[in-house]
């Protein structure tokens, strides 16, 4: 059945479509995708990438190379929005520019194509670039989720942590995998169980097994954020509390800091559930801590805040082996 879509699907070389911009009358070589063609030079391809050197320096029968208007011809699997992408990149390196604004198709379809051809300074550029938004540490983590960060990355869309995780394992990029994936199963559970509709109609949707990696992770954080809730009050020490000492204390063996935040705690959560919660970040937002924060005296707020940053930063830590891959040293 997949032989005879295969054939149906089928363009002859002569109905193919000679890219407009990429069809040089002094190149001395043919390239064809499965609906263009382009007619470029083999010695950039060559000086560009070592899978072209090799695959053009292979010596051919004569009788037996295929040829498109007297000149070799070499048909490719390659997609052919994203094989453009790449020979526009080769001709003019103005084109993607590491750090710079430009397009997810652009940057998706570069990554693939230095992937496959080796055109490893580009590819490095291209990881180093998408991890702005999908970062390797704890501390540029919260910098990208900012709301007020301007990331030089391309205009998000729905479904993009979904596209980023997808991209990230069709080229082992396996350093931009924990970030996608954690940011992945912070939005709806429905939206990861059934895809996010896209501008374009299209619905980006999670691989099978990312997809229960998602709702995984969405549970253990429920779970650790709410044992991190409770138990924050108690982790700072209560003798450097500046209430300490004075009447009113609220609960035995708490200062008056310690007591308010116990009890702020513990009716946020009488009323609000966090593991059911949508497009909440557990590294970010600690609704309970939240209740609390300002009710405090500003040395346990301080005390507080230290030791929640650094929780935030051993859950980070863990992250990579939470999803399936090695640690993060080993990425």
């Amino acid at each position: 059945m997949a032989a005879d879509t295969s054939r149906s699907t089928y363009i002859a070389l002569e109905d193919r479509k000679r890219h407009s911009s990429l069809w040089f009358d002094d190149g001395n070589i043919v390239l064809a995708t499965r609906a263009s063609i382009f007619r470029v030079h083999r010695g950039l391809l060559s000086k560009n990438s070592p899978v072209f050197s090799d695959m053009l320096s292979m010596p051919q029968p004569e009788t037996m190379e295929p040829t498109f208007d007297g000149l070799p011809i070499v048909e490719l699997s390659d997609d052919d929005t994203d094989f453009t992408h790449i020979l526009n990149f080769f001709y003019d390196r103005r084109y993607y520019l590491g750090g710079m604004p430009t397009t997810f198709s652009i940057v998706s379809g570069l990554l693939r194509m230095s992937t496959k051809y080796q055109v490893d300074e580009l590819r490095d550029e291209i990881i180093s670039h998408l991890a702005i938004a999908y970062p390797r540490t704890f501390e540029k983590y919260l910098e990208a989720v900012k709301p007020e960060a301007q990331l030089k990355l391309f205009p998000s869309f729905p479904g993009q942590h979904f596209a980023m995780v997808t991209l990230a394992r069709e080229t082992n990029a396996y350093i931009l995998l924990p970030a996608a994936l954690w940011r992945s199963s912070c939005v709806g559970w429905l939206d990861i169980t059934r895809g996010i509709v896209g501008l374009n109609g299209d619905s980006p949707r999670l691989p099978p097994n990312d997809r229960l990696r998602c709702l995984l992770l969405r549970h253990a954080f429920g779970e650790k954020s709410i044992h991190l809730e409770h138990t924050l009050p108690r982790l700072w020490e209560a003798s450097t509390c500046k209430e300490r000492g004075q009447d009113g204390r609220l609960l035995k063996d708490y200062t008056p800091c310690q007591g308010r935040a116990v009890i702020k705690t513990s009716n946020h959560f009488a009323n609000h559930h966090p593991k059911l919660e949508d497009h909440h970040d557990h590294f970010t937002q600690m609704n309970g801590f939240a209740k609390w924060r300002t009710s405090v005296c500003d040395v346990c707020r301080n005390k507080a805040e230290s030791e929640l940053s650094s929780v935030r930063s051993s859950w980070w830590e863990q992250l990579p082996v939470m999803v399936g891959l090695p640690a993060w040293k080993d990425l």
